[in-house]
């Protein structure tokens, strides 16, 4: 399946405006080294000749100030910035001119006038507009700079009987980089104070102004439409196992036809998960509509949880997929507790059958109020313990009047007392496991959630549904030696190392131990300048109030 005509051409931006980052910041560290070297001054004494003496005195030190400029630039050539490829072409321009100036004509000359002219047939590569609260930001930043240094400067002038409009005067073209005038006082310490500080002010303000832009905050009605039209979509399309998902609270929707883009945004990164959702026909319009939102917010894209359907758009947009895991799938017709393969779990259901236990399905939002009441401190008892970093919430809350229609299987004690608990989200076909929880007392039966699952599944059978996703086996390829190449068994060893910390190996045994259908999911990341800021993202995604399917991704099966 190929991208869209629109899908490739963001693509395509896409790699011009790395090609455009990079090449500046690489004519910015040329800059910085010209200004360090020696002047030309035999080869340009007859330009030296007609141009003020002040000129070339001050050309290395504003040289400095423009070529820390266009280092900073890259960034937001990077996020496409249509004020910084404006900014980019006029600080090139100068910097050929500064180069005169400096009587460094010769090496350092060529690559701002070539990385001008060809920035110049490039514009609609950068079409993103920077917010007024950005530019009032940066402007406060630099008013508040320069006035602060300014204010510090005048009061030691004063105090020292050298203060002055003149020499104030003489502060604030240091603070530019200009040294023409005379200062009066400070000796040397003075001037390359000062200039530090002009730079420090150039460099903050000019990384707030690049800054990606945030989207603006819906309203508590526009929220609540959203949410209802995000509802309607993943009711009618949503065949994804983690397709609900897409309702948590920390989520945005963006829709197009009949089809939604679930997403969150921190530092510039829009993370989303799961795969866009809605009719098979409008994929590809739908990523490409995404795309150019994302690219009018100067974000870059990244995506958990992908399925293999969806790679091939992804791949064509310019995105590069990274194997994660599998998810765990059971067949509900084709499951059965006969046979070796079920062993383990068939003993640890009879165990806890022997123990007197039971299990009750019910919708958590009719839930009768003393076990909503039972079952929710015992959520409480179980995220107090060890497992607060383990296998965390996908949907992020439980008994919210709004998820009517969900399941919760739960575990009862001889006595009646409720021990353990699993949340079921609907999916097309069947239920995919949210969240699991687990009186942590270590007197409690073993096996009480394979007893939990194994009955939700059979009761899910006979009410006619076709499958049960349950969770990640993260690398599960690698875990179990499939992957057979150098990288997968390398990757096999560190993964063992730090087992102790990530449970990966538990996790997948534990899923084994059902005989699922095994369903790859894949980390999507962009360009490999990206990849990093990505990556760290994704890794803190609970952060971002617990993404969905990081938690299952990136930790094990809590007892919890």
């Amino acid at each position: 399946m190929r991208a869209s005509a629109p899908g490739r051409s963001w693509a395509t931006r896409d790699k011009t405006r790395r090609a455009a980052a990079t090449g500046v910041c690489a004519v910015g560290g040329l800059g910085l080294l010209s200004a360090a070297s020696a002047p030309a001054r035999d080869r340009l004494q007859s330009i030296i000749d007609v141009i003020p003496t002040v000129a070339p005195e001050s050309a290395g030190i504003t040289l400095v100030f423009v070529s820390c400029a266009l280092i900073l630039m890259a960034r937001g050539l990077r996020r496409g910035l249509r004020a910084a490829w404006t900014a980019t072409i006029g600080l090139l321009v100068a910097s050929v001119g500064i180069h005169v100036l400096h009587e460094n004509i010769t090496f350092f000359t060529v690559p701002p006038a070539a990385a001008a002219l060809w920035l110049a047939t490039r514009r609609s590569s950068f079409p993103v507009t920077q917010s007024a609260h950005a530019i009032k930001r940066a402007v406060t930043i630099t008013a508040v700079g320069i006035l602060s240094a300014l204010t510090v400067f005048t009061g030691l002038a004063a105090a020292l009987d050298q203060g002055g409009v003149a020499a104030t005067g003489s502060a604030a073209l240091r603070l530019g980089g200009m040294s023409t005038l005379p200062l009066g006082y400070g000796g040397r310490f003075a001037t390359p104070a000062l200039i530090a500080v002009g730079l420090g002010v150039l460099t903050t303000a000019l990384w707030s102004l690049l800054s990606p832009r945030l989207s603006t905050p819906p309203t508590l009605g526009e929220r609540a439409t959203a949410e209802d039209r995000a509802r309607e979509v993943v009711a009618a399309h949503g065949s994804d196992t983690l397709a609900y998902f897409a309702l948590r609270d920390d989520k945005q929707w963006f829709f197009d036809g009949s089809s939604m883009v679930a997403y969150a945004v921190k530092r510039g990164v829009c993370v989303v998960a799961p795969d866009p959702i809605g009719p098979p026909e409008e994929r590809e319009r739908v990523w490409a509509a995404f795309t150019a939102h994302a690219e009018s917010h100067g974000w870059t894209v990244s995506l958990l949880g992908a399925s293999s359907e969806w790679l091939p758009i992804y791949e064509a947009s310019g995105l590069h997929p990274l194997y994660l895991g599998d998810e765990a799938i059971i067949d509900c017709q084709e499951f059965s507790l006969e046979g070796r393969a079920m062993r383990s779990v068939r003993q640890a259901h009879s165990r806890v059958r022997r123990a007197g236990y039971s299990v009750t399905l019910v919708d958590p939002a009719l839930m009768e109020p003393t076990l909503r009441s039972k079952l929710q401190s015992l959520a409480t008892l179980c995220r107090q313990g060890s497992f607060e970093r383990g296998f965390s919430m996908t949907l992020s809350r439980l008994f919210d009047a709004r998820d009517a229609g969900l399941i919760m299987s739960v575990a009862v004690d001889a006595d009646g007392n409720p021990q353990a608990f699993i949340q079921w989200v609907p999916c097309e076909g069947g239920w995919s496991l949210d969240v699991t929880r687990r009186n942590p007392d270590p007197a409690l039966t073993n096996g009480i959630v394979e007893y939990l699952i194994i009955e939700s599944v059979e009761a899910f059978r006979a009410q006619g549904f076709a499958r049960v996703g349950l969770n990640f086996a993260v690398f599960r390829t690698i875990v179990n030696g499939e992957n057979t190449s150098w990288t997968g068994r390398t990757a096999r060893r560190v993964i063992q190392g730090a087992a102790s910390q990530t449970q990966i190996e538990s996790l997948w045994r534990f899923n084994a131990k059902f005989v699922p259908h095994w369903a790859p999911r894949y980390a999507v990341l962009g360009s490999a300048d990206a990849m990093a800021t990505q990556g760290i993202v994704m890794a803190g995604a609970e952060g971002l109030t617990e993404l969905p399917v990081v938690g299952r991704f990136m930790t094990g099966m809590s007892p919890c």
